[in-house]
């Protein structure tokens, strides 16, 4: 009998012990930091997995041993403590550089082209590529395609749209020569290796186009640093 009654008092000490510690270390606030891709609440869903991670000392060890977050553009979540009931979610966003349609899915990748995520709708910051053909691919691998000069033109022209952030609805490549287009306006940039020097200059066009919703063509296929873009409005 008493040995019953050491080990109920023992479960109620535990308990109360739990109890104040799961109240006193409650999460009460959670700010959001660094992401362009998701919304707060994407991002904190994707933390607070199950109901006793809302406690300070439990998103410790699980974030320690099981690490927490699981989004396809994700990087990381540094998670930080201020005091004892509030956190804060720094996310480290991976970059999307484009992405192509396929069986009805728009599979994107990263400035590398690795395979990043195949999601049934489209994001509508990331251009899509068309015009040059993939071969198979998987998950966190990255593309194979028929002809790799191409591929490499593809992979400069979405890296220099992404690094400038340009507003870019779809890049096509026909034949070797690259046309992107932005809102209203198609772009044509001619049969490159490199397009350094008219994605910098563009990139403040399109700015203007875009507020403006101006609507047209440009030809860029022979343009010099410091020439003069012009826009050949419908």
């Amino acid at each position: 009998m008493k040995r019953l009654k050491r080990i109920l008092l023992t479960a109620i000490f535990l308990f109360l012990v739990v109890c104040v510690l799961y109240l006193t270390f409650h999460i009460d606030k959670v700010e959001v930091e660094g992401t362009k891709i998701y919304t707060e609440e994407e991002i904190k869903a994707s933390v607070f997995t199950w109901k006793f991670l809302d406690n300070g000392l439990i998103l410790r060890l699980y974030d320690k041993y099981f690490k927490t977050g699981g989004l396809p553009f994700v990087e990381d979540i540094d998670i930080y403590y201020e005091g004892r009931n509030t956190v804060i979610l720094h996310v480290y966003d991976k970059t999307i550089s484009g992405c192509i349609k396929y069986m009805g899915q728009y599979v994107y990748f990263d400035k590398e082209g690795r395979v990043l995520e195949s999601l049934p709708r489209r994001r509508n910051e990331v251009p899509v590529v068309t015009g040059i053909q993939f071969g198979d691919f998987a998950i966190g691998e990255k593309f194979k395609v028929e002809d790799e000069t191409l591929f490499n033109v593809i992979m400069n022209v979405s890296q220099l749209i992404s690094h400038y952030g340009m507003s870019v609805k779809r890049i096509h490549i026909n034949n070797g020569d690259v046309t992107i287009y932005s809102g209203n306006v198609q772009v044509h940039l001619g049969e490159k290796k490199l397009y350094n020097d008219q994605i910098a200059a563009l990139s403040e066009v399109l700015v203007t186009t875009g507020k403006k919703k101006l609507s047209g063509t440009i030809d860029m296929e022979n343009y010099k640093t410091g020439d003069k873009i012009v826009l050949k409005q419908n």
